[in-house]
């Protein structure tokens, strides 16, 4: 039999995501927001210029998110949980600078960052 070693997936804190958008520009990350739409443009809000992309829609927009693949890509959702999952699906398809925004919007916004309201942008 063949063990194979999965590659963790790497986790930061939103404080951590908000300290690299201070010090290095929001265009040294992209935020890919896997929720539903009606949960992007609920009163959770989302995180500035973030790109929705539904977890359910990740496969088929996987050449959107490969064009991304220069820049550090943080996923989030909710609470962690769906975001940790497309992290993985991502990785195994060959897209390694991935990390999971630990917490999700909860966390974010528990943590007193600045969120938008409003519908999604175009993809």
């Amino acid at each position: 039999m063949v063990i194979t070693q999965k590659r963790p997936v790497e986790e930061l804190s939103p404080v951590e995501v908000d300290e690299i958008f201070e010090e290095s520009g929001r265009e040294s990350l992209v935020i890919l927001d896997v929720r539903e739409q009606w949960e992007y443009e609920s009163d959770t809000g989302h995180v500035k210029g973030s790109l929705l992309i539904p977890m359910n829609q990740v496969p088929e927009n996987m050449e959107l998110i490969s064009s991304l693949a220069g820049r550090k890509i943080g996923v989030i959702c909710n609470s962690g949980e769906r975001s940790y999952h497309v992290c993985r699906y991502l990785q195994q398809n060959g897209i390694e600078n991935v990390f999971n925004v630990r917490g999700g919007i909860i966390r974010w916004l528990l943590s007193g960052l600045e969120v938008e309201y409003g519908p999604a942008g175009e993809k």
